[in-house]
């Protein structure tokens, strides 16, 4: 990378413009040996930061209060919601198509379930922890 340091206006310079930024591609194809086939998976899941709604309640974890920071799963047994402190529930509000929207493209396969827990931090060891909003 080439750095270039800048003149400032205190030597009789005008600052520099801000250069445009490049702008985002249209689309984005996924080459095809790199898709991963959602229909092989016993389960799919995926972190959910934030306050998760559903048909217009957000969801609020029964054991501890948490109102954020969620795992959702899909099984063939349906959409589950996973909270840090590890309480897990069926959802019947999320339908699998709902749930295909909320999740986007798949970035990572893991080889069972508990490794997914432990990757993404909702095994128990993180339970009641938080991040900053």
């Amino acid at each position: 990378m080439f750095w270039r340091k800048r003149k400032t206006a205190g030597q009789g310079q005008d600052p520099a413009a801000p250069a445009a930024a490049p702008s985002a591609p249209e689309s984005f194809e996924v080459p095809t040996d790199l898709r991963v086939d959602r229909t092989t998976g016993s389960f799919m899941a995926f972190p959910h930061p934030g306050p998760l709604v559903i048909v217009d309640a957000t969801v609020i974890c029964r054991q501890c209060g948490a109102e954020r920071e969620w795992m959702v799963i899909k099984t063939t047994q349906g959409v589950f919601i996973r909270c840090r402190c590890i309480f897990t529930w069926l959802e019947p509000r999320m339908s699998p198509q709902q749930f295909d929207d909320l999740m986007g493209p798949v970035t990572d396969v893991a080889p069972d379930f508990n490794h997914a827990l432990r990757s993404m931090g909702y095994d128990g060891a993180f339970s009641g922890t938080y991040l900053a909003e």
